[in-house]
This record gives C-alpha cells, structure tokens and sequence, in this order.
C-alpha cells in the first residue's frame, strides 16, 4: 500500500481475504508465505525486497513481541525474549546465539523452501534484528561481519549500504557477527516493570495461539501492546481490524464491555504495574502513559482505584 499497489489485488491474487491473515493466532502455510514473497516482488519490481522489508521494521509489527525487546534490560535479554517467545509471530525455529572469544554469533534460522523464498527470508531476517537492535541501544552497533548462505546477488550494493560490514555469501549459514561486549549493553528504555506485564500478556498469546480469541481479548492484547505510544482512538482500532466504528462498538457490547472500558483497564494494569516499581519517578509513570500532566494522571488513578498513586505505591512498598 505504501508503494501504491492495492492490498485487495495483492491477496485476491493469493487468494487470501484480511480477516484471514489479522490476529496473532492466525497462520498461514509456508508455501502461501512463499508465493506472496514471490508474487510481492513482481508486483514492486523489487528484487530487494527482503533487505527493504527489513528496514521498514519497528517493535509494533512485532506486536507484544517487539515491546517487550524494547523493555528488557539488556540486549542479551532481549535476545533471549526474542528466542523464548518466537513463535508468537512465527512457527518456524527460533534463532540461537553463541559467543566465541571477543565476538557474539547470531544464527538466524528459517524454514527452507524456494530460493528465492530463502534469500528474502534470510534478508529480511537479518536486516531486521540489525535495524531493531540499533534503535534501542545507546551504543553504536557495528557488525563484524554477515553471513548468507544464498549466492551473491545482482543488487550488493545495498547490502554494504544497509549493514555497513564486510559481507560474504555461500556460506554454511546465515548469521551475524558482532563485539560479544554489546550483549551487556543497557536498553534504552529497559522497564522492569513494564516488562513484566509484557510477558504475562506473551504467556496469554501463546496459550491461546490455537484458540479463537473475542475481539474484547484482541482489542485489549493490541492496547496493551500500544500504550506507550499513545492512545489510539477507536477509529484507528477499528481500521486495524478491517471494519468501522460502529461495527467494532457492537461487537464489544456483545462481550459486554466497551472501548473506553478497556482502555481505562489496560492504562490502570499497566500504571498499577509501574507503581509496584519505587524505582520509577511518578512523574516518569504519568509521561509514559501519556498524560499531559502529573496532575490528570493523579486525578485519573483516583477515579480508578480510589487511592493516589502515591498511597497505592505506599501499600505496595
């Protein structure tokens, strides 16, 4: 859509619909993931389109996923979340990283099938744990060097450009090399706190990854992931799940909730959830949640728990 190619051509020609590929719980077979790579790259005339599908990467399309990479400690933690809770967005191998010596080794796996369905899926892998890593990290992440077990392709040009690192193809397998040092460093926006909700989310996913979620569950999964960014309203909600606002209104009435009802039970787990943390500054817990002021976080933490957040955070040391 971005390039001005129409999504409902895009999946009639797969023979998809939206509601099939919306959720977390929904999955699609490996050969139809293929042709949509496939058919993808005739369409944008982009034989790229891995390495580029990387650099458009950012935590939301990870889901809960990619929130919570954002909030670990540090990267090693946020390497071993990534691992642990994979198959939140994919049924295929986790990856696996080993240290050797002064260097960390990042072993990206994936599901084999065309080859021209592997090169994308290698790319894009590897573009995308390379891109999200250096966006929560104080420090400057350079790779040593990046492996690909694919033949050198016609476009290496924006290989070098994207990972700025000695590349080599042909390789046993796809990986990434960098200083094992940067594995202790601290995330930007690490929250113990936070984290912990995150997690608890994760663990509802995957237990329900086989089970048809209400849409009360799946609003409430997406707030959750989201509400550090802000508060969608619920036009945007709604678009996210391919129907209108009224549609969505009606549809949680039937679960006997409503949006504002679940916004306001997502942004007092998550504020009750920071006040646990003495750590964090109230003001800090008011600014994340997006409060214009200190003040209108107090007055909304009263109306909902009927206590200050200074006086639940009392209760809670």
């Amino acid at each position: 859509m971005q390039q001005g190619i129409d999504a409902d051509r895009f999946l009639d020609a797969l023979g998809l619909t939206h509601q099939a590929i919306d959720g977390t719980e929904n999955r699609i077979e490996l050969s139809v993931y293929d042709r949509a790579q496939e058919i993808a790259v005739e369409m944008l005339d982009d034989p790229a389109l891995g390495l580029h599908m990387g650099e458009q990467t950012n935590p939301s399309s990870l889901g809960v996923l990619g929130h919570m990479l954002i909030t670990a400690a540090t990267i090693a933690d946020a390497f071993q979340l990534f691992f642990k809770y994979h198959s939140l967005i994919s049924d295929a191998e986790p990856s696996s990283i080993h240290v050797e010596g002064e260097h960390a080794i990042l072993t990206y796996n994936y599901p084999s099938s065309t080859i021209l369905g592997n090169r994308i899926r290698a790319e894009f892998g590897l573009v995308q744990i390379a891109r999200m890593a250096k966006n929560v990290i104080s420090a400057k992440m350079d790779a040593v060097e990046v492996r690909f077990e694919h033949p050198e392709p016609d476009y290496v040009s924006e290989y070098q450009r994207i990972f700025g690192a000695p590349i080599r193809f042909n390789c046993e397998s796809t990986q990434v090399i960098f200083a094992a040092g940067l594995l202790d460093e601290k995330l930007l926006h690490g929250d113990e706190s936070v984290l912990s909700l995150l997690k608890e989310e994760a663990d509802r996913q995957l237990l329900s990854l086989n089970q048809d979620g209400s849409i009360a569950d799946k609003v409430e999964s997406l707030l959750l992931a989201h509400i550090q960014q802000g508060k969608p309203s619920i036009n945007k909600v709604a678009e996210y799940f391919h129907m209108n606002e009224r549609t969505l209104r009606r549809k949680l009435e039937s679960h006997n909730t409503t949006y504002s009802e679940l916004l306001t039970q997502v942004q007092r787990k998550v504020a009750c959830r920071m006040l646990e943390n003495l750590n964090i500054p109230i003001e800090d817990i008011a600014e994340k949640l997006r409060f214009s002021e200190t003040s209108a976080f107090y007055r909304a933490f009263k109306r909902w728990t009927g206590k200050t957040p200074a006086e639940y955070r009392e209760e809670c040391d």
